[in-house]
């Protein structure tokens, strides 16, 4: 039985050297990087591109102003604006200060604060909703040391509420044929959209948000339900 016993445990030994000593090369298992979940690259047109992701560190910094419902915008020399109340703040330094820049030609007072950067122009918008009469805009295009405004400038219909504006290229099409000549005054079309109870109600300005006389009640698009 000894010898058995011993000659089953060398022939266990030689299987497993034999394992050791074997020719085949296990193939080396490569795991591909991949972007995780929740985060995506996308080009200037915001398509899907197959990028890595920009390293990002954030910081945070005080603007020294409540600002409910914020909005804010970048312009291409890098100064970035946040609409605080009826303040226009402004940030040269990457955020690290910020200054109060409005004018006397925007609003003293507001009601529901709204700012926009035009991407394409670097015009700024400060838009303020003067109760539900109506908006005071006002804008700058030397990133916030002159401004021009319109204290009535929310379109033909008034009583307004959740305002907004938002600027882009001209459409061949509708109001975008009157663009293609007005143009020469600003360079993209000026939108601005609001809602209340019998619906909502968008206008285009041909004259870079001076005034908006085209436009009128979106019919069958949205309704105002959950404003």
């Amino acid at each position: 039985m000894r010898v058995k016993a011993a000659l089953i445990g060398l022939l266990m030994c030689t299987f497993s050297l034999a394992g050791c000593f074997s020719d085949e090369i296990m193939p080396e298992v490569i795991i591909e990087a991949s972007i995780p979940d929740g985060v995506f690259v996308t080009n200037g047109q915001g398509l899907p591109v197959n990028e890595e992701p920009l390293p990002l560190k954030f910081s945070f910094s005080d603007v020294g102003q409540n600002g409910p419902e914020p909005s804010i915008g970048v312009t291409s020399s890098g100064c970035i604006f946040f609409i605080a109340l009826e303040k226009v703040m402004r940030s040269c330094d990457y955020g690290e200060t910020w200054e109060e820049v409005q004018g006397p030609a925007c609003s003293p007072t507001t009601s529901d604060p709204y700012g926009w950067v035009d991407p394409i122009t670097d015009r700024v918008f400060g838009v303020q909703m003067i109760g539900l009469e109506t908006s005071w805009i006002c804008w700058s295009d030397d990133d916030g040391d002159t401004w021009a405004g319109n204290p009535h400038d929310s379109g033909t219909t008034p009583i307004n509420d959740h305002i907004k504006l938002a600027t882009g290229p001209w459409t061949t099409s509708g109001y975008g044929i009157a663009g293609q000549f007005s143009q020469s005054v600003y360079e993209t079309a000026v939108y601005y959209c609001y809602n209340k109870l019998a619906g909502i109600f968008c206008f285009t300005s041909l004259d870079g948000g001076a005034t908006f006389e085209l436009g009128g009640q979106i019919i069958g698009l949205a309704t105002t339900n959950e404003g």
